[in-house]
């Protein structure tokens, strides 16, 4: 019954497609081509004079036909060992060949050895070692404990980009080169899989190599000395103006004086009650500072660790204190501020151990102090505040102590301040070296000795505001934020 309905229908159609003189050409597909017959996907039931066509035809409504639903060709799905299909873009470890030819190159282009079987297991250490065998090199010399030279290994890939040249809208095609690290990969077979549509498995791949070092280096994790000697809780250390030594201060209330070159212990000295909350050095570093937790400030000689006076200086721990700027002092270095829980700061002659101001004005502790290079001191405080204080007399400048101005911004607590001359502050005359420029005298007590090293501290701040900037403060605050100032002008 199939066979001869459908061979009616054939004949049908034939004859139909024979007579008729009304089909538009543009309305048959193939033109030129028999149309007759029917074509089920899939190629059942096929009673057809045209062996192309592979879909199903439909009658256009103007005599003609158009056909329908091509035949496509489908690739086998692949599946994972849990039965998940496999995109077809993807590639998986078994596509990755056990071995690759490799050929290894220097940076100059030189080829090194021949090309050669590698396994595509192999990371940056096996192909360190392979490099290090053909350059003929020993993988470590246990006679001199010489470690051997790391290597990196980089690959060259081709990316081909298509654009379109906006004059005449033809499309261009570029080619470039990247150099892909892989150091970054743990083995060849994670490099090429990452890579696979770049690079051929079938082709040899070029490695260049590049030494990475001709020394073994330590790692800066590593501890190079230890300096024991505190029994509490260390709470403030600084280095000298020169940068040869440290100072420390703990919880056993003691203020320890190290050696930096030996990492060794120069003095121990006792004299506090409590914590030891802050130390400072002067700039010529000929006198040290420490405050504590019970408002005592207590002067040093370093070079002897003995004290050479103690002062009451508040009535509640001292939170901070700032030497006055050599270049301010004429090289006398003998004022000192001091600031406190008690919400005042205090600026003091070491010398005569005498409070030449007082600096009253904030309604809670002063968190941090600082001394300017342009003779003013800035107090920071949990009043959510910083003042400005004038710190020198003269040139219209009125009295020391003189309150400036306030700078208002902050909606939490000051905590920190920092100055931009900080450092040429803190090291006065001394360069990076630790040393005086063009200054061969070595007694520090001399009158040569400071009025060379007051030179030398004037034209270090003088070269450092060179650029005309003018000083810069930095505040850090509670309430999450950094605010930067102009202190000095607003």
């Amino acid at each position: 019954r199939i066979g001869l309905f459908n061979s009616y229908r054939v004949n049908k159609v034939t004859m139909e497609a024979e007579t008729s003189t009304s089909v538009p050409a543009a309305a048959v597909t193939n033109t030129g081509k028999d149309l007759s017959g029917v074509a089920w996907t899939g190629g059942s039931l096929v009673g057809s004079l045209n062996p192309v066509n592979h879909g199903f035809r439909t009658a256009d409504g103007k005599g003609g036909y158009i056909i329908n639903n091509t035949h496509k060709r489908y690739k086998r799905t692949r599946r994972d060992a849990d039965g998940n299909v496999i995109d077809e873009n993807d590639i998986q470890d078994d596509d990755i060949p056990g071995n690759v030819v490799v050929q290894f190159r220097d940076r100059e282009g030189e080829t090194v050895g021949e090309a050669m079987d590698v396994p595509t297991s192999a990371g940056t250490d096996e192909l360190g070692t392979l490099i290090r065998s053909l350059l003929n090199e020993d993988d470590e010399d246990h006679s001199t404990n010489k470690a051997h030279i790391p290597y990196a290994f980089f690959a060259k890939i081709e990316r081909i980009t298509k654009t379109t040249n906006p004059s005449t809208g033809e499309p261009v095609v570029k080619t470039h080169t990247d150099e892909i690290d892989i150091t970054d990969f743990n083995s060849l077979k994670a490099f090429l899989k990452e890579y696979h549509k770049q690079i051929s498995t079938e082709q040899t791949l070029e490695l260049t190599y590049q030494p990475l070092a001709l020394f073994k280096v330590r790692p800066v994790t590593r501890c190079t000395d230890t300096l024991p000697g505190h029994t509490e809780a260390i709470l403030h250390v600084s280095y000298s103006p020169d940068g040869k030594h440290l100072a420390s201060g703990g919880g056993d209330a003691t203020v320890r004086f190290w050696d930096v070159n030996t990492s060794t212990p120069r003095h121990t000295c006792k004299g506090h009650k409590d914590h030891v909350l802050s130390t400072s050095w002067s700039p010529d570093g000929k006198r040290f500072a420490s405050g504590d937790k019970r408002g005592f400030l207590i002067l040093w000689e370093p070079t002897k660790g003995e004290s050479s006076g103690s002062i009451k200086a508040h009535s509640k721990w001292i939170t901070g204190m700032a030497w006055d700027p050599m270049h301010r002092n004429n090289g006398k270095c003998e004022r000192l501020v001091t600031s406190s829980k008690d919400g005042l700061a205090k600026i003091w002659n070491v010398r005569t151990k005498r409070c030449e101001a007082t600096l009253a004005g904030h309604t809670d502790s002063i968190e941090s102090v600082k001394w300017g290079g342009e003779g003013l001191i800035y107090t920071a405080s949990r009043d959510r505040t910083i003042k400005v204080w004038n710190a020198e007399e003269g040139d219209g400048k009125g009295r020391v102590g003189l309150l400036v101005r306030t700078l208002v911004g902050h909606g939490h607590r000051v905590n920190t301040l920092a100055v931009s001359c900080d450092y040429i502050c803190r090291t006065g005359p001394f360069d990076h070296y630790g040393k005086i420029a063009d200054l061969e005298v070595r007694d520090r007590d001399s009158d040569e000795w400071r009025e060379a090293a007051y030179k030398a501290a004037v034209a270090k701040y003088n070269a450092f505001k060179g650029s005309g900037e003018q000083e810069r403060l930095i505040s850090g605050s509670d309430d999450f934020t950094l605010m930067l100032w102009h202190p000095t002008e607003n």
